[in-house]
């Protein structure tokens, strides 16, 4: 009996003793965190989006503190750049927000090679000899892009090119590195000009596989009166800095595929009339 009460006080004093020992650790070694840390990640969306180039928003929220990351890489807009600058101490200018664009009209309206019975995804369709779709850069419609999507920003009817909402995307990206195709682009908020089609082949070609394709007739760039327009490897580019949204190149466009994106921004008489 007296050797079973010693052995419970010796268990019980040892118990006591390395409690008092990890008491005394945790001050000694505790590591310090930086109470800004955790004000930017209350105020951060929280979707994880990886946006601002960091896999989470307490990666980017320590990163800003520890090691100098810019504070206006989260998507989200003025206002939240506001409350960082207010807890970090320091004026940050807001960076333009982007969204995402689609660089395909087409869709549904490219001629189909082949009929594809397989997975209905993209990724799992373009490993078919580059998909159904006679274009070889058209959108295949399955909608990997709008199941990407953490904010529901993407929507599809039946294997159209998706549409974005702007008001919910946030230019995270996400999308446009599923879609095997490269059809997704990221733009300026404000942008409002297009070019919704991701071809590169000739006209002749064009026409016979695509209704709405690009022909590569250059009347959008001789009509920039900004020469924002130029041919790049067979394709139309917009420099956006150059672009005042004149809307001459929607007008001039005999495919119909340079779109305003953005019919609620405020922008030029051309392209609100």
């Amino acid at each position: 009996m007296n050797v079973l009460v010693l052995s419970l006080f010796i268990l019980g004093g040892v118990g006591f003793l390395c409690g008092v020992l990890l008491a005394i650790a945790s001050r000694v070694f505790a590591v310090k965190i930086d109470p800004r840390i955790e004000a930017l990640g209350n105020i951060l969306p929280g979707g994880n989006c990886g946006g601002c180039g960091y896999p989470s928003c307490h990666a980017y929220a320590q990163n800003m503190v520890e090691s100098g990351a810019e504070p206006n890489r989260c998507v989200m807009g003025a206002d939240l750049v506001d409350k960082i600058s207010k807890i970090l101490g320091k004026k940050v200018a807001a960076a333009e927000r982007k969204v995402a664009a689609i660089k395909c009209y087409g869709g549904g309206s490219a001629a189909i090679s082949f009929n594809y019975g397989g997975i209905p995804s993209c990724r799992a369709a373009s490993l078919y000899g580059g998909g159904d779709r006679r274009c070889r850069y058209s959108c295949l419609g399955f909608g990997d892009c709008v199941d990407a999507c953490p904010f529901g920003a993407l929507s599809r009817v039946g294997r159209d090119a998706p549409v974005v909402n702007h008001d919910k995307c946030t230019g995270c990206g996400k999308c446009a590195a599923v879609c095997p195709k490269n059809v997704i682009v990221l733009v300026p908020r404000s942008a409002r000009t297009h070019i919704a089609c991701n071809s590169r082949e000739k006209g002749k070609i064009v026409r016979q596989i695509c209704e709405v394709g690009c022909i590569s007739c250059n009347r959008c760039i001789k009509a920039c009166p900004e020469k924002a327009l130029s041919m790049q490897d067979g394709r139309v580019y917009i420099d956006y800095e150059k672009c005042t949204s004149c809307g001459l190149c929607i007008e001039e466009c005999p495919r119909k595929i340079i779109k305003d994106i953005n019919p609620h921004e405020e922008g030029s008489r051309a392209i609100n009339q």
